[in-house]
Parts: C-alpha cells; sequence; structure tokens
C-alpha cells in the first residue's frame, strides 16, 4: 500500500473535518488532500516520479507537512532536514541523498545555492512562500488544484523517507524507510503507544516535523486525528498549554527535556490539560527525579519508548499504567523497559 493512502482515507473518512490547525488557520482533511493532490501534480509536471528524491528544508508548517505526502503519492522519496541545520550540513544531505528536487522555505535562500552546488542534480526547486530561488508553493498548488491524480504504485521494499540520524560519531546517515516498514509503524504506534486513537483525538506537534514528530503525526493521520503546530518555530511552553486548552489535545510527542518544560513551567497549573492521555517522550532516558515532577503535575499520562532511527523508535514501551509516582518494589523505571516490547516484536538481551 502507497503510504499516502492515510490521508486519502482520512480524506474520504471525514472530509469536512479539521484535520490541520497552525495558530488560528485550519485546513480539512478533504482540502489537504485535495492539495496535496495538486503538489503532486506540480512535481510530476516537472519530470519528477518513482524514486526521486526530493529534498526538504524548511521550520514546521503546512506544506512542509504536505509535502511528506505529495512524496509519498507520487512514489519519490521524503528527504526531511531539521531547518536549524547550516547550508554546508543541508550541502552534504543533498550530495548524499542523491536529490534532483528541492522544497525549501524562503527563509533559507543560502541552503538552495549550498544544495545545488553539492549537488547540481537538483534542478526543481520549489519556495515556500515569495523567494527569487522558485516558483511558490501554494501558487503551484493553486494551479494544478483538481488535476487527477492516482497514486504510485509501490512495493513494500520500495523506499519512502530518508532518515538522517544527526551525526553525532560522524557524518549523518540516511536510514531507509519504507512504504512497508512505515505500515508497519504505524500499527505499533498505535497498538502501544496510543492505544484508542481515532478521529477526535488532536495532537499537538513541539518538534521538528523532519524526524520522529514527522513519524507521529503520520500516526495521527492513520486516524483522521487532527495535527495542531504552534504558531511559530519557537517552543512556546505558555502557548502550547493554551493550545492543549482550546483543542483539547489528547497526545504530544516530545523528548525528555521537552517534557521537562512543559511539567515544570507555571502555565501547566493555568490552562485546564485533563483532555490530555499521552505524553510520550523518546530518545533519551529520563531522570526519575524528572519523571516524578512531570507525574505529579500532569497525572498518568507519561508513555517512554526506546528504539533505533533505522525502525523509527519504538521497540520496547513503558505505558501509562506502569509509570508509577511512588517508587517500589514493582516500580519500573527507563532501565526495565526490556520487559516490555511492542506487540509484534520479541528483544533479547546481550550481555
Amino acid at each position: 500500500m502507497n503510504l499516502a493512502h492515510v490521508l486519502r482515507q482520512a480524506a474520504r473518512r471525514f472530509p469536512h473535518a479539521i484535520g490541520f490547525v497552525q495558530g488560528d488557520f485550519t485546513l480539512t482533511w478533504g482540502a489537504m488532500d485535495a492539495r496535496v493532490d495538486a503538489m503532486v501534480a506540480a512535481l510530476a509536471a516537472q519530470g519528477l516520479g518513482k524514486g526521486d528524491r526530493v529534498l526538504v528544508q524548511s521550520k514546521n508548517c503546512l506544506q512542509m507537512f504536505e509535502s511528506m505526502f505529495a512524496c509519498f503519492r507520487l512514489g519519490a522519496v521524503w528527504v526531511p532536514t531539521n531547518f536549524r541545520q547550516t547550508p554546508d550540513e543541508v550541502a552534504y544531505l543533498a550530495q548524499a541523498s542523491g536529490a534532483v528536487a528541492m522544497i525549501c522555505h524562503a527563509d533559507f535562500p543560502a541552503h538552495v545555492t549550498a544544495a545545488q552546488a553539492a549537488a547540481p542534480g537538483i534542478t526543481t526547486v520549489i519556495a515556500i512562500g515569495a523567494a527569487p530561488f522558485g516558483p511558490d508553493y501554494d501558487a503551484l498548488v493553486e494551479a494544478h488544484l483538481g488535476t487527477p491524480v492516482r497514486a504510485a504504485d509501490v512495493e513494500r521494499d520500495d523506499p519512502c523517507w530518508f532518515f538522517f540520524t544527526s551525526g553525532t560519531t560522524g557524518r549523518p546517515k540516511a536510514a531507509v524507510l519504507t512504504h512497508g516498514q512505515m505500515g508497519f509503524v504505524i500499527t505499533n504506534h498505535l497498538c502501544d503507544l496510543m492505544p484508542g486513537t481515532t478521529q477526535a483525538d488532536a495532537s499537538l506537534v513541539v518538534a521538528p516535523l523532519s524526524h520522529g514528530a514527522g513519524i507521529h503525526q503520520l500516526v495521527q493521520t492513520a486516524r483522521a486525528a487532527k495535527t495542531i503546530l504552534l504558531s511559530t518555530e519557537r517552543l512556546d511552553v505558555e502557548e502550547a498549554w493554551r493550545t492543549v486548552e482550546r483543542w483539547k489535545v489528547t497526545n504530544i510527542f516530545t523528548v525528555p527535556t521537552i517534557t521537562k518544560m512543559l511539567a515544570e513551567h507555571p502555565a501547566a497549573d493555568q490552562f485546564d490539560h485533563s483532555s490530555l492521555r499521552y505524553v510520550i517522550y523518546a530518545g533519551a532516558p529520563m531522570y526519575r527525579a524528572d519523571q516524578k515532577r512531570a507525574l505529579a503535575r500532569l497525572g498518568k499520562v507519561l508513555v517512554q519508548y526506546f528504539g533505533l532511527g533505522e525502525v523509527t523508535g519504538n521497540i520496547t514501551v513503558l505505558p501509562p499504567a506502569l509509570h508509577d509516582l511512588e517508587d517500589g518494589p514493582g516500580t519500573r523505571t527507563q532501565h526495565t523497559t526490556s520487559d516490555l516490547p511492542i506487540s509484534n516484536a520479541a528483544t533479547r538481551s546481550m550481555s
């Protein structure tokens, strides 16, 4: 199954329901699906197709989110960067990925120059916003709205996403994520991280969509749960809690440092967060003292998981019911999550 089907399915089931929010802007599932079709048509008109690598340099925004589904639907490979990377760092990703196209936010013209110098094969550049380096994304969408689009036929092992590592022990390396693998990831995340997720849910994004947060929002789309972005790329904790109250947010994907910031900010007591069911943290261990403070402030909503970028996380899970505020003989912490593999996986200690 082409992974973009999860968006098509959400649009068919709930065409008039809100699927995306940023500040006061909202978009329905039906409208988003139509926009993605239009961008697929625009990319195809430039000669792009199955297997082509599309580099995306952008802060969190609607167009960045849509570009993921457009690449999947086209059969192309989505190559998102962390928008905080330097032009030289992005140039390396362009070269290493073999990118032939680039979608870039207007705020990053130097990244386009560097990427094209390192990867001369990039002959198509699309700007998110008005910029001299390429046509505007939204203008292309408007020009191609209503163009019939058929999702590319894909096999289980066809790549859909180059998931670059942080490069802490050398140059970043791309984990090659496939349509079939990501279908598996969607299933186990819904089973083990956020059971019971439906179209009534809402998910707040507080991390870049280029990495784990993008996977989390892909999972939300599979259940037509709305994706909500903060108004700017800066993590404004007060705005985050205000948004939780306004949209009755039910889940948030974080890392331990963000969980700590959210739990310890005074705004956590100023806004109603009783709608929250899952505050997921991953990417690093969390100090027990920080766990306790978060549990005391937010209640039993914490979900911890460990894994590998190559399998997009989620190998072992510590669900809310096993997050205990008080220490005792049966208390589990990050040091014992290996006892809790996800539903369709097995683990083995190699000590």
